[in-house]
């Protein structure tokens, strides 16, 4: 009787610790993140969330995150709530293909590391129409009156050189000349009226 009596509680016992081994070999994991593994997205996330299977230890958890060029940001403080870990997003990263370091450990005293991977939004092209284009101005047609004459500033510039009296060079030319020709002329007519007019 004693023997059947213990029978059940063995098995009871057994079931119990059949139930509980798994739970007690588990160790912390990475069940869901915002945004997700491999996600491709317009532009970068706000922020992003890291959601474990068991409570984590505050203090233990890092985070950082490298983008394409290998260039790393470290999160200084990530917020923790219970199992969730979130973090603004680093401004200082360009992009497009990011990756999300994590290390945390858990209530039970067991550290969990890895990564998540997504592309973020990608830098556009510089534009066209922000360089900036060379203008050659064209040469300004000469300023002309209300009947289309060309006005009197274009005509001077049009009109044989002067000097400064505005009396063209050519007749000054032609009056000096008129002169020497005058006085010479003179000179002959005194010098023939001396010798005729002489003993």
């Amino acid at each position: 009787m004693k023997r059947a009596a213990l029978v059940p509680i063995l098995v009871s016992l057994l079931v119990v610790l059949l139930i509980q081994a798994p739970g007690a070999s588990a160790h912390t994991e990475l069940i869901l993140s915002d945004p997700a593994e491999g996600a491709v997205l317009g532009v970068d996330p706000p922020e992003v969330l890291l959601a474990f299977s068991e409570e984590l230890i505050p203090d233990t958890v890092s985070v950082s995150v490298a983008d394409g060029t290998g260039f790393v940001v470290t999160v200084a403080a990530p917020d923790v709530d219970g199992a969730d870990v979130s973090f603004p997003w680093p401004p200082a990263l360009t992009g497009p293909d990011y990756t999300v370091n994590y290390r945390v450990v858990s209530q039970d005293g067991h550290p969990v590391s890895g990564s998540l991977s997504f592309t973020g939004g990608v830098p556009a092209p510089a534009s066209a129409s922000a360089v900036p284009s060379l203008a050659v101005a064209a040469p300004s047609a000469a300023p002309s009156d209300s009947t289309g004459s060309p006005s009197e500033s274009a005509d001077t510039s049009a009109s044989p050189a002067a000097d400064g009296s505005g009396i063209p060079s050519g007749a000054i030319i032609a009056v000096a000349v008129g002169l020497a020709i005058g006085i010479a002329v003179g000179f002959v007519l005194i010098g023939r009226r001396r010798r005729v007019g002489a003993p």
